[in-house]
């Protein structure tokens, strides 16, 4: 069995409330894509559970960020959930792992096994061109900035899906 990581996507969020339903709609955006959708029900409560222990200990006057990584190695699907808590708590399910994040904090990760038996090289993956973000960057060099009318829609939009 190849160990090599044949596809990954990722998302970094707040550890706000509003990172659950974010990441629901990644996992099924990913799963889709990568033509697994059997597998739906068990990825999304992994990382739903993997990302609401962070929401949990998180300050919600200074959250934490979180990245929520899909990863096909072999013939599993690794979950990965980073996160930059100072003291994180280990998790509560001992069937998944936990190492030190390479910044502080921690990776929680999980494994499932590919269905029917399929090894990473045989899931169809999307054909993804090269993208361009629609945002002009600026040629000073100085970071982008978003408009904050614009987040707090967005995050108020968000934080209804949870409730």
């Amino acid at each position: 069995m190849s160990t090599r990581t044949t596809q990954v996507d990722d998302l970094r969020l707040v550890a706000q409330p509003s990172a659950v339903p974010c990441t629901e709609l990644f996992v099924r955006l990913i799963l889709t894509d990568w033509s697994l959708m059997p597998m739906l029900d068990q990825v999304t409560n992994a990382a739903v559970r993997l990302v609401g222990d962070v929401v949990d200990q998180s300050s919600p006057s200074a959250p934490a960020f979180v990245t929520v990584r899909l990863q096909l190695r072999g013939d599993r699907l690794v979950i990965e959930v980073d996160d930059d808590l100072v003291a994180p708590t280990p998790p509560r399910d001992e069937r998944i792992g936990v190492r030190p994040g390479e910044r502080g904090g921690r990776t929680t990760w999980c494994e499932l096994a590919l269905p029917g038996g399929i090894s990473a090289g045989q899931v169809r993956l999307p054909r993804r061109g090269d993208r361009r973000t629609l945002v002009d960057e600026p040629v000073s060099g100085e970071p982008v900035t978003a408009d904050p009318q614009v987040l707090e829609r967005l995050l108020n939009r968000l934080s209804t899906w949870s409730e």
